[in-house]
């Protein structure tokens, strides 16, 4: 014998009671005002959670291309050794597995100075041939190429600066920059910094203003006279596949060397930052969860009147057939279903909003007259954003599971009612 609808759970009867109690006017006891400030909530918390942790991760994945850019994967010091051992080295470095690249360069603090104006920078001195592996220079490098970089007599006086550096000295291709150094040299009136004007045959940019700010690219050769490093490289710049998997490769150069340098990755030297960045994501995603939590909390309260609106037509159902756990599926529908439809509208502004990000960002300054991340103060030349589907679906269903177990207390309480006294009271 088939089921009755009545003994079906989550069947058509309760299904259908569910949709005509969310579907009442006030008047008729349908859900108060309090279940649609809850579905509001619970919307405006699953947007908040999507739009802030997308901005978050675009934060952490645009930092993180700038330090892997800017910086090697893993470093190996080669500073006391002869530049034909570092080659050597660096061949063999080259052929263990999961390496990418390795390109020697020499890095350097220095004091630049145009057009009245004087800023600290750094100079990376790197093989012309090697600008190509470095990930932060967008064209490998071609325009410095083209603009003489590497060209003349121990590689020449071209040099590429990063775009804010240039903007702040008032620098153009063609203009010429002085850079002074730390080392020193003897003269008639004593110890004076080595310092050397050069061209600027390209300014590039990288998308970071960190690095656009401070960087200055120089070839070795010319690195090596200027910072009296003639014959000897500085470090070796180490690119691996997955920079996630270092602590292996290194390992394996290790083995490889004869444990023979100093190697350091990239997570070792910016372990702090790093630490930062994940605390302050899991500390955001809390905070913002929390607040979801107390959204959904008001489906209780917006239930509980529903149910105390309802009283006599429960009674009535009681009497007529409805178990005790078809009223408690029914009020947990009703929860359900207004925290799942919160939750879902609130996904989709939350997607929507991270996928036009660029628009919205250019309305918001365009409204205050501004920029809402200056890139000189952030360090970023636009908001970023990364949408990760799966923070999308765990936020849905973190507001669904909440709204059906925060929907339970309520439900549990209706079904407990005693059909005979709500009939006498009611």
């Amino acid at each position: 014998m088939s089921a009755t609808p009545s003994a079906t759970p989550f069947g058509k009867l309760e299904r259908t009671l569910a949709w005509r109690y969310l579907r009442a006017r006030r008047e008729h006891g349908g859900a108060s005002l309090i279940a649609v400030i809850s579905f509001i909530g619970i919307f405006f918390a699953v947007a908040a959670l999507i739009i802030t942790m997308s901005i978050m991760s675009g934060f952490r994945a645009t930092l993180l291309d700038a330090l892997l850019g800017g910086e090697p994967h893993i470093s190996a010091a080669v500073d006391g050794i002869p530049q034909d051992e570092a080659q050597a080295l660096a061949k063999i470095i080259s052929e263990t597995q999961d390496v990418v690249s390795v390109s020697p360069y020499i890095e350097q603090f220095v004091l630049l100075s145009a057009n009245g104006v004087r800023t600290g920078g750094v100079v990376r001195a790197v093989p012309p041939a090697d600008l190509k592996t470095m990930p932060i220079l967008k064209d490998g490098g071609a325009a410095a190429l083209a603009g003489g970089f590497g060209e003349g007599r121990n590689g020449g006086n071209v040099i590429m600066i990063g775009q804010y550096l240039a903007a702040n000295l008032g620098l153009q291709p063609g203009d010429s920059v002085e850079v002074v150094t730390s080392q020193m040299r003897s003269g008639p009136i004593g110890q004076t910094p080595i310092s050397k004007a050069y061209i600027v045959g390209d300014i590039f940019r990288t998308g970071s203003a960190q690095l656009d700010n401070v960087y200055v690219f120089m070839p070795m050769e010319q690195a090596q006279i200027l910072f009296q490093s003639k014959g000897r490289y500085q470090y070796l710049d180490i690119r691996v596949k997955n920079p996630d998997t270092t602590e292996i490769v290194m390992q394996r150069i290790a083995e490889a060397t004869g444990y023979s340098l100093l190697l350091r990755d990239w997570k070792t030297k910016n372990r702090t930052y790093l630490g930062a960045l994940q605390t302050e994501r899991v500390m955001v995603r809390l905070l913002v969860t929390i607040i979801m939590m107390i959204a959904t909390l008001n489906i209780i309260v917006g239930v509980v009147m529903l149910v105390k609106n309802k009283t006599r037509d429960v009674a009535i159902l009681r009497t007529i057939g409805l178990s005790r756990g078809g009223v408690l599926r029914v009020f947990l529908m009703v929860g359900t279903v207004l925290g799942s439809l919160g939750a879902l509208l609130g996904m989709v502004v939350g997607v929507l909003f991270i996928l036009n990000i660029g628009p919205i960002e250019a309305l918001i300054n365009l409204a205050i007259d501004g920029e809402v991340f200056p890139a000189e103060q952030y360090g970023l030349d636009h908001l970023p954003a990364v949408l990760d589907w799966g923070e999308v679906f765990s936020t849905g269903a973190y507001a669904l599971v909440m709204s059906m177990v925060v929907s339970l207390i309520p439900s549990i309480w209706a079904s407990s009612q005693d059909p005979v006294k709500a009939l006498r009271f009611e």
